[in-house]
């Protein structure tokens, strides 16, 4: 395997322990809450009252859309700048070596081979490529979903309201 390759793959396999730890805290901590009710119920006290989230606000979308859209730009920008720095002509080795290589496979000379390689040599540039930063639009696109979503469900919320109170 490729160093990076070892590395996505423990990058994968961390975020599975995360995310199987959160979800078993969570399970736990509904158990116990079940577990206290019941006890609660079987001595004839009052039910503890279940978790009531902070009161909802519509500004939450605000929030949600402004941190996954400035999330998205910077991370197709911290891409594109890595993909920019990592981005280099091959050596004259590699050059050589693949001109080697394609004067064996196909009965060329080695000179021919290398004029072929040299005429590719700008195209074929060893890193990252610069697509990679596309990913970032993902992020970005559900920020601005949740800013459409905040910006027009205002307005939909508030004729739903008027039609209501005029019946």
């Amino acid at each position: 395997m490729h160093g990076a390759q070892i590395e996505f793959s423990l990058f994968i396999a961390a975020a599975m322990v995360v995310v199987l730890v959160t979800l078993y805290f969570r399970y736990r901590k509904l158990q116990l809450f079940h577990q206290e009710r019941m006890a609660a119920l079987e001595k004839g006290l009052p039910v503890p009252k279940a978790y009531t989230p902070a009161p909802w606000s519509p500004r939450v979308y605000l929030l949600r859309g402004l941190m996954w859209s400035f999330a998205g730009l910077a991370f197709c920008i911290s891409i594109w700048g890595v993909a920019l720095t990592t981005q280099r002509p091959q050596s004259a080795e590699t050059v050589l070596w693949r001109a080697n290589n394609l004067a064996q496979s196909t009965g060329i000379s080695k000179e021919e081979a290398k004029q072929i390689i040299e005429k590719d040599r700008t195209s074929n540039q060893e890193g990252l490529p610069k697509g990679v930063a596309l990913l970032g639009l993902i992020p970005m696109g559900v920020g601005l979903a949740y800013l459409i979503f905040y910006y027009t469900g205002d307005r939909g919320r508030s004729n739903s309201q008027l039609s209501t109170l005029e019946s």
